[in-house]
């Protein structure tokens, strides 16, 4: 390998490496767990180092999020103008690639290239930088964050919010709070994360089947049955998650609230439960529910404009339970600084696919930490087996994480990818 002359400050001459090159990217249309196509593509660098992605979409998006082109426009993209401004370059990390994809971009919302496009990139020199440093994905990924003063601490594992039972848009039945999620007690090992996690969903499944409800699941792999309230739903997962263990210590409560897909004309609409109402109306709704449920974690609880009451929970109950952001903030560094100082939200939902690149999640991830905010690393409704959101949620030492129920391989294999970076 040749190598630069670098001039360091006094004087000192070092010898630096020159970084390889990108040979060749390939790109395919394949398909997510939706059966939707998406896009794979693989990078290779002159030293013969590869990286792969395959980019995961959501069913329920924010208004803010970077634009998702269709795939097969993305891989004449990957395979003609970006292959041509990208081989026979060196980028010294994939910070330095994302910013010349957003330059040739040029636009916020990642319309031009799409942020599914970029993203695929950036995922795939990370991983193929990474093989070229003799790197992990989570090490190369967890020496960007250190770069950028992002510190981890790996004391204890993070948690999983398992998504047991859907609603919403990521199942076809008739419950507006799109995700129910039971909840370990931060004092659990990955593996008995994981163990709680199987239980209680085995034995929600066995409780349906006795009750004659369908056991066919969501986009998540969680449980969607029919003629169910919200109501209904958290007592038949405390319920069950009781015949294991003690609910409020063991293990707790969380919901996706998803508010953004039943807000109508400045009303929350609730048909199953012939409910509309207005925004105190409805924060009276959710702190009925934190009465009878052991809920520690609410998720999009209102609108993403309606920020006068994403506030005003925050003042309200921001103390017992983490009020997440996801649709309000979109993985967005920008927007998130401006949530951070209205003090909007306590915690945030990191999905790289909301802003495109690998380096703008990372500083996203830094600005909730310097807040103090939780960060809950998360897949989406239309995944793949790509485990990557794992890697990067250890690398990151997230407080959690979201991959769904523990079924369907394509949540599975992110499971599957922490067990096996927290026993090695």
């Amino acid at each position: 390998m040749s190598t630069n002359f670098c001039v360091q400050p006094f004087g000192r001459v070092l010898l630096v490496p020159d970084m390889p090159t990108i040979s060749s990217i390939k790109a395919l249309k394949v398909l997510n767990s939706r059966g939707d196509w998406t896009i794979k593509t693989t990078l290779e660098l002159s030293d013969g180092s590869t990286g792969w992605a395959i980019v995961p979409e959501g069913a329920s998006k924010g208004e803010l999020e970077a634009i998702c082109l269709p795939a097969d426009q993305s891989v004449d993209l990957l395979q003609g103008k970006l292959s041509k401004a990208l081989v026979g370059k060196s980028f010294v990390t994939v910070s330095e690639l994302d910013k010349f994809l957003i330059d040739i971009d040029g636009t916020e919302n990642k319309h031009v290239l799409g942020g599914n496009t970029i993203l695929a990139l950036s995922v795939a020199f990370t991983r193929a930088h990474a093989r070229s440093q003799k790197l992990d994905d989570w090490e190369y990924l967890a020496n960007l964050a250190k770069s950028i003063g992002i510190s981890v601490d790996r004391k204890s594992a993070i948690t999983p919010l398992f998504n047991i039972l859907n609603g919403g848009k990521h199942a076809q039945n008739d419950l507006s709070f799109q995700e129910f999620m039971l909840i370990p007690a931060r004092n659990y090992t990955m593996e008995e994360c994981v163990e709680v996690g199987v239980k209680v969903y085995k034995s929600l499944r066995n409780r349906l089947q006795r009750d004659g409800f369908s056991t066919g699941v969501g986009d998540e792999g969680g449980f969607a049955p029919l003629n169910f309230t919200v109501k209904k739903a958290l007592t038949y997962i405390t319920e069950c998650a009781s015949e294991h263990y003690k609910v409020g210590e063991d293990v707790f409560l969380g919901m996706d609230v998803a508010a953004g897909s039943f807000y109508r004309d400045g009303y929350y609409v609730l048909p199953e439960e012939h409910l509309k109402l207005t925004s105190e109306q409805f924060e009276r709704y959710l702190l009925d529910l934190m009465r009878q449920f052991k809920l520690i974690y609410l998720e999009d609880p209102f609108h993403e404009q309606d920020v006068n009451w994403w506030r005003k929970a925050v003042d309200d109950f921001g103390s017992r339970v983490m009020l997440s952001a996801d649709d309000l903030v979109v993985t967005n560094p920008q927007i998130l600084t401006g949530a951070i100082k209205q003090k909007l939200a306590n915690t945030v939902i990191v999905k790289p696919n909301q802003i495109g690149t690998v380096s703008e999640t990372l500083d996203f991830v830094n600005l909730a930490r310097r807040a103090g905010w939780n960060v809950v690393g998360s897949h989406r409704s239309g995944d793949t087996e790509d485990p990557f959101i794992a890697d990067l949620a250890f690398a990151l030492g997230a407080d959690f994480v979201k991959f769904g129920a523990p079924s369907r391989g394509e949540r599975t294999s992110k499971f599957n990818r922490l067990l096996e970076l927290y026993s090695s």
